[in-house]
């Protein structure tokens, strides 16, 4: 029987084989080239936080959460947003330089209602006082709302109200007119408006079906200006009050992380601790207004390398009160506004 030889090649040998190896070798010298051609120091500052990064996140969400509107004004118009706060334009409304447009016009509108929201757009519930003093809110609503024709801003003439969605009577309570800024942009202080005898706007109480039939109640408000308005009323909290400081890990200070306090027990109370002390490299909030006894969570947030981290840390509040943070840990905001809308 005929036997057939059969050679086989030396991979190892073969001219294939040297020439992967070649090209493998000038790509791994391409790589550890532009690696050692980075100077350490940008390498450092990428791995750092980054204030304006962070900034720039809470303004997109701010404008992601911007819902639109195409109405015709002639008569008035109503228009409702995916959370069910209503807004009410009487007729002649709306306008420019004292003068009521007609036709159609865009109405914007931000509704915010939980406390992870509050935070991804840096809308914390701390309001200040006519005596200048700082004090904590439990909000039942925030909302921006504004109006255009094409690209003319246009101005408020007549009232407009806002009707907040509907909550389970159990969980109602009357509530305050709260400002802030104009702009979608801003971050004011939310300040009491003055009603018409001359003390604090209160919002009306208001009760009708829910979008499965059940039975609800609302707040209801009329606003003279577009810009941030809230439905709030002061926390109110009694006993004895101290102030309470945050230590954040190296390298992260008041120009590129935030720090918030959330109040255990109080699902949409969000402080937003905006003074750091660059001597002690202390967070702290103004005026010592924290209760003594309070279970709250203290939450880090920053952006680093482009992703968002976080530390979320519980404690109860003692008196002059230091807790040191963790450090951050990545995150989606997704997952981070899930987390903190299950916050105690």
């Amino acid at each position: 029987m005929k036997t057939t030889k059969t050679n086989k090649a030396n991979l190892n040998n073969s001219r294939i084989a040297k020439t992967t190896r070649n090209l493998f070798g000038i790509l791994v010298l391409i790589a550890l080239t532009f690696t050692s051609c980075k100077d350490p120091e940008d390498q450092q500052e990428e791995s750092k936080p980054n204030g304006a990064a962070l900034t720039a996140l809470f303004e997109n969400n701010r404008t992601d959460a911007l819902q639109s509107f195409t109405v015709d004004i002639d008569g008035g118009a109503v228009v409702t947003g995916d959370q069910g706060t209503k807004v009410t334009f009487p007729a002649n409304s709306v306008g420019l330089n004292g003068t009521p447009v007609t036709g159609n016009i865009t109405v914007e509108l931000i509704e915010v209602y939980s406390k992870g929201a509050m935070l991804l757009q840096n809308m914390p519930t701390s309001g200040i006082k006519s005596d200048g003093t700082e004090e904590a809110l439990i909000s039942a609503g925030e909302f921006f709302l504004n109006a255009k024709q094409g690209t003319t801003q246009l101005e408020i003439l007549i009232p407009v109200q806002i009707q907040s969605r509907g909550i389970v009577p159990a969980t109602w309570e009357p509530m305050q007119v709260f400002k802030a800024g104009d702009d979608l942009q801003d971050n004011d202080l939310w300040e009491e408006v003055e009603g018409a005898d001359g003390g604090n706007q209160n919002a009306e109480g208001g009760e009708g079906q829910g979008p499965d039939g059940e039975y609800v109640m609302f707040s209801i408000f009329d606003t003279s200006s577009f810009g941030w308005a809230n439905l709030d009323r002061w926390a109110g909290y009694t006993g004895a009050k101290t102030q309470i400081y945050v230590d954040v890990p190296n390298d992260f200070d008041g120009d590129n992380c935030e720090v918030y306090l959330s109040y255990d027990g109080e699902p949409t109370a969000l402080a937003r601790m905006d003074i750091y002390n660059s001597t002690t490299e202390l967070f702290t909030e103004h005026y010592g207004q924290i209760p003594v006894g309070q279970d709250v969570h203290i939450i880090l947030v920053a952006e680093i390398a482009g992703e968002l981290h976080y530390t979320i840390q519980g404690t109860t509040v003692v008196d002059n009160h230091t807790e040191v943070m963790a450090a951050p840990q990545p995150t989606t905001q997704a997952a981070l506004e899930t987390l903190i809308n299950a916050l105690p």
